[in-house]
């Protein structure tokens, strides 16, 4: 095991570097250029030992046009300053837009693209060591020795966005800005730092270009998680009015129908006074109202996956983003319950929060090392009281996971439970468990009965 370690951690410092060197490449070399440099080596390669005139020429033609590309786009130069203008929310697989200013202060330049450049992809020594590709069990030993397709892998489900480069040419005046648009499509939740933007200025062949770094100030962008389309929900409990209020609806200080007037007591709110009665009567009247009862729920999230359950913890959190988008939090108020580092409970609704936080906290949540179900089942029975109904969303499933719904049935507490689940038939569900499957995830949805 030592050994193989030190070998992966030479594999790495070798794929890290080859890595930096093809991207440094491929960003300046274009492709009639990689087919100039292609034409230059096979006509080189079959010149010697064969003195061919046609191929001297082809020879001759690639070199001096290569080298003159090469020197003409070295030459370019810019001296530019932006400022990004962008929103504070993208969504997983749906296109962002912003915008760039660019502010010129060299001299004129034409033809001039703009490039965004994504955060480095490339994975940690630890992470490429610990991983393990889906299949990767299945490669043949020469393929698991070198770790090659895991690197890929990595690579790929690092990067954290896909676009970001303009396609048509254009020219900035000196002395003068330029507003242009830019399109992303973020491959990932999380948090997305852009911080590199290139001014890319090719040679007239396109076979080579500069990519040079326009300072600008950083901007941060949180990705939501991907939402589904659901079926009619029809949770228990709905707005109503109640005589008395209700902590719930102290706490959004929504009010309902006038009721009658009496004489203030100690400790009536200011607000409820009736100005027009204090005024005709001399002492103070208090209006009474019906408080308006908003239901309460919680939306559990189980982030105890297994690693290699990544795929359906991802579209667990987004099935979570999906009922917290389906929600009417002007209706109702949702609780978003899950362990991390620490017990999380994070509120939505009218004169609380905008669901948009809670999207944001599911942007960031992450896979929790451990499990902790008896933390987890304590954390929804301290808010017990205040709770109309629990809405639970597993990741795989463990016979932990039935003990915890056995539990929670016997609170009292109504729930709803579903889990995302790759192979479903290697466990025993309960059948009050609706089971969702990664790659059928939008038809299972769809067909999902909520009463």
């Amino acid at each position: 095991m030592p050994d193989l370690l030190i070998m992966l951690s030479k594999f790495y410092r070798f794929y890290r570097f080859s890595t930096a060197i093809k991207y440094f490449l491929f960003r300046r070399i274009l492709p009639a250029g990689w087919g100039v440099l292609i034409a230059i080596t096979v006509s080189s390669t079959m010149l010697m030992g064969n003195p061919i005139t046609p191929l001297y020429q082809i020879f001759s033609i690639s070199v001096s046009l290569a080298s003159l590309a090469l020197m003409w786009a070295w030459a370019r130069r810019a001296k530019l300053s932006g400022q990004r203008y962008a929103g504070p929310h993208a969504s997983v697989g749906q296109a962002f837009r912003y915008q760039i200013s660019l502010i010129n202060h060299g001299r004129n330049l034409g033809d001039v693209f703009l490039s965004e450049s994504p955060p480095d992809p490339r994975p940690s020594r630890a992470l490429f060591e610990s991983s393990r590709e889906p299949g990767e069990i299945f490669r043949n030993g020469f393929d698991r020795f070198f770790a090659f397709n895991r690197w890929q892998w990595l690579l790929e489900k690092g990067k954290a966005f896909d676009g970001g480069q303009t396609t048509v040419a254009s020219s900035l005046e000196a002395k003068k800005s330029k507003t242009f648009s830019l399109e992303i499509i973020p491959n990932r939740r999380g948090l997305i730092k852009l911080q590199d933007v290139r001014v890319l200025l090719p040679d007239p062949f396109r076979f080579f270009q500069r990519a040079r770094k326009v300072p600008t100030p950083p901007t941060h962008i949180a990705v939501l998680p991907q939402r589904y389309q659901l079926p009619m929900i029809n949770l228990p409990g709905t707005a109503q009015f109640q005589l008395g209020g209700d902590s719930a609806s102290q706490q959004n200080g929504s009010t309902g129908e006038f009721t009658s007037l009496r004489e203030y007591r100690h400790g009536d709110s200011p607000r409820q006074i009736h100005w027009k009665s204090w005024a005709r009567t001399g002492r103070p009247i208090i209006k009474e109202v019906e408080d308006v009862y908003f239901p309460r729920y919680a939306l559990v999230l189980d982030t105890f996956a297994d690693p290699q359950e990544e795929l359906a913890f991802e579209e667990s959190v987004s099935v979570a983003a999906s009922f917290v988008s389906a929600i009417d939090t002007n209706e109702a108020l949702l609780d978003l319950m899950f362990l991390g580092d620490c017990d999380h409970v994070i509120t939505a609704g009218k004169g609380v929060a905008d669901s948009i936080k809670l999207l944001e906290v599911l942007a960031a949540v992450q896979i929790s090392d451990k499990e902790n179900f008896g933390s987890l089942l304590q954390l929804i029975l301290r808010h017990r009281n205040d709770l109309t109904a629990c809405i639970c969303l597993f990741t795989g499933w463990s016979q932990s996971r039935t003990d915890f719904l056995q539990l929670l049935e016997k609170s009292g507490l109504q729930y709803l439970a579903i889990t995302v689940v790759s192979h479903p038939e290697k466990h025993q569900i309960p059948s009050r468990v609706h089971v969702l499957q990664p790659a059928t995830i939008k038809e299972d949805l769809l067909r999902l009965a909520i009463h």
